[in-house]
């Protein structure tokens, strides 16, 4: 049986400084420390590139360590994979190569090594990938394969190493044992390495590689027995993937496909298919900036960080997303004579066009669906004021209803139960755009038993306020009493409270704490 031990380093949690810092006091230290009094363990290193910029930040002595254990009769071998952990089938070509190509350059210039192979998010392979992988140097990649379909299953040995391609380009897959990993603790060192020995077929390569998640339970003193196991038992060989490769082995071809179509998350969540409109709408602007390769650098790190808060699917996360995406806007925006304007593109590619106001100090985005912003940018701060969290799942300004007057006791918090008509997902008639005057005039007709009624919504655009006049006409003869309310559900700049608005005789107002807006 041969062996591959891995320590795989992903983004923490809380993403946040505090968080790399218990992450690396309470596990990777300790298993530094391990690896180091054990000369005799090759292993393979994956860090994904924020933790190697918080190394030389925080603990340079950490890559001084790899660079020695390198050296110790190769003990170590680095792995690559994208810089931010994004998630590369979400990505155009030239992002998946530049996240890539970022993680490779970075690991040469720190150790003088090239990365040969990779890491992945299971999850999201795609043979689309490996054109990218290939044209930066990778040569093969871990993949868990009960996170995959295989349309050439092997028989009887799930942990053999196999051979895929794609347009003639080929890639080894190293298969995980995250499975056999998790219920590691279940046994003793002995045991488990036993256990180990049991599986079946020829010539199986297991890869054991802990991180935080799966060796929760941080028993370090169970690893250091476990490692002296191995190394004593002549029946487990330990190797690297270089080492196992070298032998040219006869690889069986297979084609793998993760189990579920990965955009189809984007039809699940408004939330996260808004964050990929607005990624491909700032991957444009970032890959237009000509003649400035420094500002183009920084624009394309702030896409590429953003692409990496993207794939984490949090509150906190998709904000911080957001932030990076603006930044990368604002820097696009920088090269040149900027004008504000008001534009219709199909930036939600729907196959219809949006209506976006492009200012000096804010973006304001409208859909016709409920005539409403789904976006609201303020500049400053790179903040996102119409963000979904899990106490604000319908964001918006300007989200209209009609309301049952008879119902309404005089205070905001009765107007939802006396909701008749909501607006939100109606679609608008576009009535006028005028591009000069940065204006957008839109309309829809209403009408059943009890109401007949024409609505007029006219959106004008400033510099530092936007204007929005209501129109509603009775078109059907008769009298109607009706009641409309438009809201906004919004999140105030704040590390992770939603604030709702209250109603005074000065108007709306929110409350942010200390302030009022």
């Amino acid at each position: 049986m041969k062996l591959i031990v891995g320590l795989s380093g992903n983004l923490p949690r809380l993403v946040s400084g505090h968080s790399f810092d218990t992450d690396y006091n309470s596990f990777y230290r300790p298993f530094f420390q391990i690896l180091y009094n054990q000369a005799n363990i090759p292993a393979v290193i994956y860090f994904s590139g924020l933790w190697y910029k918080w190394f030389d930040d925080y603990h340079p002595e950490v890559n001084t360590f790899i660079a020695e254990l390198q050296k110790r009769n190769k003990q170590v071998e680095l792995l690559g994979g994208g810089y931010y952990e994004p998630f590369l089938p979400m990505l155009q070509t030239s992002d998946r190569v530049g996240q890539l190509d970022a993680l490779t350059t970075a690991i040469r210039q720190k150790f003088g090594k090239k990365t040969r192979g990779c890491k992945l998010n299971s999850a999201s392979w795609d043979n689309s990938l490996i054109a990218s992988l290939k044209s930066c140097g990778i040569e093969y990649v871990f993949l868990n394969r009960n996170e995959l379909l295989s349309t050439s299953p092997a028989m009887g040995n799930e942990f053999h190493v196999t051979l895929t391609e794609e347009q003639g380009k080929i890639m080894r897959v190293f298969p995980l044992a995250d499975r056999i990993l998790e219920k590691a603790l279940e046994y003793t060192p002995d045991e488990f390495v036993q256990h180990l020995l049991q599986i079946k077929g020829k010539d199986p390569v297991i890869s054991l590689f802990f991180d935080i998640d799966n060796f929760a339970e941080k028993n370090f003193a169970w690893l250091d027995e476990f490692f002296v196991r191995i190394t004593s038992n002549r029946a487990v060989e330990l190797t690297t993937p270089t080492q196992y490769l070298k032998s040219e082995p006869v690889l069986t071809k297979e084609y793998y496909q993760g189990k579920t179509l990965y955009k189809k998350v984007l039809l699940e969540s408004e939330e996260l298919d808004n964050l990929y409109d607005k990624m491909s709408f700032v991957q444009t602007l970032a890959n237009s900036i000509r003649g400035d390769k420094y500002k183009k650098k920084a624009a394309l790190d702030e896409l590429w960080k953003g692409q990496g808060y993207f794939s984490l699917s949090s509150c906190e996360s998709s904000r911080k997303a957001y932030a990076s995406f603006i930044e990368c806007e604002k820097l696009a925006r920088s090269q040149g004579v900027f004008i504000s304007s008001l534009i219709n593109t199909d930036f939600k590619l729907r196959g219809y066009k949006q209506f976006l106001y492009q200012g000096d100090y804010y973006n304001a985005y409208v859909q016709r669906s409920g005539g409403s912003i789904f976006e609201y940018d303020n500049l400053q701060p790179s903040w996102n004021y119409v963000s979904y969290c899990s106490d604000n799942q319908e964001p918006g300004l300007f989200r209209d209803s009609f309301y049952d007057i008879a119902k309404f006791r005089g205070d905001v918090e009765s107007i939802p139960g006396a909701v008749t008509d909501d607006l939100s997902e109606v679609v608008y008639d576009v009535d006028n755009y005028d591009r000069e005057n940065k204006q957008l005039i839109l309309s829809l007709r209403r009408k059943n038993a009890d109401f007949n009624v024409r609505l007029i919504k006219t959106y004008r655009f400033f510099n530092s306020m936007i204007a929005v006049k209501y129109e509603a006409v009775n078109i059907g003869g008769t009298e109607m009493n009706l009641g409309f309310v438009t809201s906004f559900n919004v999140a105030l700049y704040c590390h992770h409270n939603v604030f709702k608005p209250t109603l005074s005789e000065k108007g709306i107002t929110l409350e942010d704490k200390t302030k009022t807006i």
